[in-house]
């Protein structure tokens, strides 16, 4: 179920053990090979649920034709397995609380003048948790649009389904590690980033 692109192909999905406070740079692109969004962050450390990146406020947010410097401080969790990567905001004053990406193809690999770089390719829908609208699925017709348009298999269609249905579940029924409990333990470390 990897995207038709061949820089993606063969990264590992079990980076080797990363420095804390490592730069990771967090690179999605669509499945036809253009370039998505790309956000730095700084290595916590990793968990069951998968690795801990801390995206700090002031961060270039930028894909081809647009970029901003990120509002609120974040956290991005990479999971060990799954179809999905997730931010977690810390702001209350943020609406968006959870926000995760249906992905495939997700992969490491280290850059040569130090840190990591993740990818993934972004299937469009999101998983989101609003402090104002609830849980939700966004961007279907995207995804429909796209499948069409750039010729998603049936089988990685079935998969982002059934991700976005289990995942919107355990949001809505606030489960780890989507809780504000888990997610503090990790915004904890942050403190302990080198400056």
């Amino acid at each position: 179920m990897s995207a038709p692109m061949p820089f993606l192909i063969g990264l590992t999905r079990t980076p080797e053990p990363v420095r804390f406070g490592s730069l990771i740079v967090s690179r999605a692109w669509k499945y036809d090979g253009t370039p998505h969004w790309v956000v730095p962050g700084f290595y916590l450390g990793a968990d069951e649920h998968g690795h801990w990146l801390h995206q700090p406020a002031g961060s270039l947010v930028a894909r081809p034709g647009t970029a901003h410097l990120a509002l609120t401080d974040a956290l991005c969790l990479i999971p060990h397995h799954g179809f999905w990567v997730a931010t977690l905001y810390s702001d209350q004053a943020d609406d968006f609380d959870v926000y995760i990406d249906l992905a495939t193809s997700i992969g490491w690999h280290q850059l040569r003048r130090g840190g990591w770089e993740v990818n993934s390719v972004d299937m469009d829908l999101d998983v989101i948790r609003s402090r104002t609208r609830g849980t939700f699925l966004d961007d279907e017709d995207e995804f429909e649009e796209h499948a069409l348009k750039m010729n998603y298999p049936e089988e990685l269609q079935r998969q982002m389904r059934e991700t976005s249905a289990s995942l919107i579940a355990k949001v809505a029924e606030n489960l780890p590690p989507f809780t504000d409990s888990h997610r503090q333990i990790w915004l904890a470390k942050v403190a302990e980033l080198p400056r």
